[in-house]
């Protein structure tokens, strides 16, 4: 399974040559056993990308990858039905090759940078959280990466045990409760402590509490501001006799529903923003700039964006525009049938949060692509300041 550090490894890759050879694969249901169909659909592929690439010089490394791949992926050698992407250029002594869910077709090309605009649906898929289960007397901490999950740590608080008697005018029983009430809450400061060490270990993305309702009120105000940041919200359980199945079940539902909710808020947010001239850019263009200014803090890319355009491999520029030569250097431009590779891979280079935005009608109207911004530049001169 790909994860986020190789898609940040692959992002950064840069074959000066322009040999960097990206391929998807994703098996359809073939009408009978010989596969013949597809396997003619992956030579023609494999022929189309290699006509491309001696056209511009570069036929003998890409035909080693790609005659490579086309024998790893040919599906008479029995492949299964898993999805497979497959990024190399033997030219820098580079190959890797991962299983990815999710992928709509097969694809292959040649460039300076690998093709990665069909990763953006697995970034955003991907899930890592830390899920704490907690009553008065147990704590358990899980860890979720994706399907797997592991328990982490498991540990007892000793209630002070009551007597046999409430004492005289059950003066007792009121010091009892009361010094069990407070073992409770020390318990729940050391919960709180053991997730913040966590965090500061290895960061998940988010953070998911399971509890019965009635404890809820007395963990809450224990969280450190680390954990608030990254709470997902909660749900019911009993710490005690719950499975790492159920824990996984649960989580994972609940952060399926907090991720859709908060792209719909995200939407919200970046189109308010834009219609108030404030931290929001909405369609291709108004992004495009946003980016080479360095003014995005989180990108949105629909499902279904795409669109052509050209890239200068010397600058960097991208624009829709199908010129010649870059309107910024005025060297040759590269033109691109998909900008999304392009813009996905700027995106993870420079740190941006990528928000992969599936079917949504609102969305789909403001032109697949949107931004919620760090600041405006134009807002930022001195001359702007200084009204």
């Amino acid at each position: 399974m790909i994860t986020r550090d190789d898609i940040r490894e692959l992002a950064n890759f840069r074959s000066p040559e322009g040999c960097a050879v990206t391929f998807y694969y994703q098996p359809s249901a073939p009408p009978n056993k010989s596969h013949r169909e597809e396997a003619i659909l992956l030579k023609d592929m494999v022929r189309s990308a290699l006509r491309e690439a001696g056209k511009n010089g570069k036929s003998g490394s890409t035909r080693e990858d790609l005659e490579r791949i086309a024998g790893m992926i040919d599906p008479s050698h029995g492949n299964g039905n898993k999805a497979k992407a497959i990024f190399a250029c033997s030219k820098e002594g580079f190959w890797k090759e991962f299983e990815v869910p999710g992928l709509t077709t097969s694809r292959v090309g040649v460039s300076q940078r690998f093709r990665l605009k069909p990763l953006a649906a697995v970034l955003d898929a991907e899930q890592r959280a830390c899920i704490v289960l907690a009553d008065r007397t147990k704590a358990r901490i899980f860890e979720l990466v994706n399907d797997n999950i592991t328990e982490k740590q498991d540990f007892v608080n000793e209630l002070t045990r009551r007597g046999k008697s409430d004492g005289w005018g059950g003066y007792d029983a009121g010091h009892a409760e009361r010094k069990q009430l407070n073992e409770a809450m020390q318990h729940f400061k050391t919960v709180a402590d053991h997730i913040e060490q966590y965090f500061e270990r290895k960061p998940p993305d988010r953070l998911v509490i399971g509890c019965r309702d009635d404890v809820w009120s007395e963990i809450e105000p224990q969280l450190q501001s680390g954990a608030r940041q990254r709470l997902a919200g909660r749900f019911r359980i009993d710490p005690k006799v719950a499975t790492p199945e159920q824990v996984k079940q649960m989580a994972q539902q609940l952060l399926a529903a907090e991720s859709t909710k908060r792209k719909q808020e995200l939407i919200r947010e970046v189109v308010g923003e834009a219609q108030r001239n404030g931290r929001g850019a909405i369609g291709l263009r108004r992004v495009l700039r946003s980016l080479e200014q360095g003014e995005v803090l989180t990108l949105l890319l629909g499902a279904n964006f795409s669109a052509p355009g050209v890239k200068c491999h010397n600058c960097g520029h991208i624009d829709l525009h199908v010129t010649p030569t870059c309107t910024v250097c005025g060297r040759e431009n590269t033109e691109l049938e998909d900008l999304g590779d392009a813009i996905v891979g700027n995106a993870i280079r420079g740190g941006v949060e990528l928000v992969y935005i599936p079917d949504e009608e609102e969305f789909d109207r403001i032109g697949r692509i949107a931004a919620l911004l760090r600041f405006r530049a134009d807002q930022n001169t001195p001359a702007r300041a200084a009204s």
